[in-house]
């Protein structure tokens, strides 16, 4: 029953708590995409039935008395109120999903400069792991406890400032990501927070996150490109946390 739940009463990403209702319910845009999708698609679905029912037709059966003859117009079945109504509505339904949609996306591509962010975190992907290059003058605060300096091979590093698969940034900041691909394509993946972003060789992309937006704790980073035979195992943990 609760996997039931989570699949009809699921929240929105975080990071869109501010364009449209905090939680799951009418006001939420995951939401509303939702109920919108199945209102559509029932009536659809409906429509077809009764159509196939009632206008279904057998071989030998009499051809009915408003059936189609080649090279002539049906007139008589037009009807414009109809043809203003199934025009006008889905209109009206897809303006008002993209500008629901847009608002949150344009945030996140509003993505700030390095001078106005607490902390530039270099993200590099390559097969099949994730490294974190903090900048070489921060500073990591003494509650920073989750991830150790080791390289993907367990091999303890000299640099406290790389990690491998794993990343702690503090709460209350803006950070940005700076990211970069070794080999192929990956994705940059932060599900419960709503981050997304494609990671292309020889091409840095750019993510941001106001950490004050979420809640502190465990997140994961997932690959969401197929990017070759251990692509399900590149997973790295992201702890926000609170600092003094």
């Amino acid at each position: 029953m609760s996997l039931i739940e989570d699949l009809i009463f699921f929240d929105n990403p975080s990071l869109w708590n501010d364009f449209g209702g905090t939680s799951s319910g009418l006001g939420g845009i995951v939401w509303q995409m939702f109920i919108w999708s199945v209102i559509v698609g029932l009536l659809v679905i409906i429509w077809l039935a009764y159509i196939l029912v009632y206008y279904r037709h057998n071989d030998g059966d009499p051809d009915p008395k408003d059936a189609l003859k080649l090279g002539v117009f049906p007139k008589e079945r037009g009807n414009t109120m109809i043809e203003l109504a199934w025009t006008i509505a889905p209109l009206l339904l897809v303006t008002w999903l993209t500008i629901i949609s847009l608002a949150p996306l344009n945030y996140l591509w509003d993505v700030p400069d390095e001078n106005e962010t607490d902390l530039t975190i270099e993200v590099i992907a390559s097969q099949w792991q994730w490294e974190f290059v903090m900048p070489s003058n921060y500073i990591m605060p003494a509650e920073f406890t989750k991830c150790g300096s080791f390289d993907s091979n367990g091999t303890q590093l000299q640099n406290e400032h790389v990690t491998y698969n794993c990343l702690e940034i503090p709460h209350n900041s803006i950070v940005r990501f700076n990211i970069n691909s070794l080999d192929v394509l990956h994705a940059f993946y932060i599900v419960e927070i709503g981050i997304k972003q494609d990671v292309v060789p020889n091409l840095q992309t750019l993510a941001w996150l106001d950490t004050s937006t979420v809640t502190p704790g465990e997140y994961n980073i997932y690959c969401a490109e197929m990017c070759g035979k251990s692509h399900s195992v590149m997973l790295a943990k992201l702890y926000i946390t609170e600092v003094a």
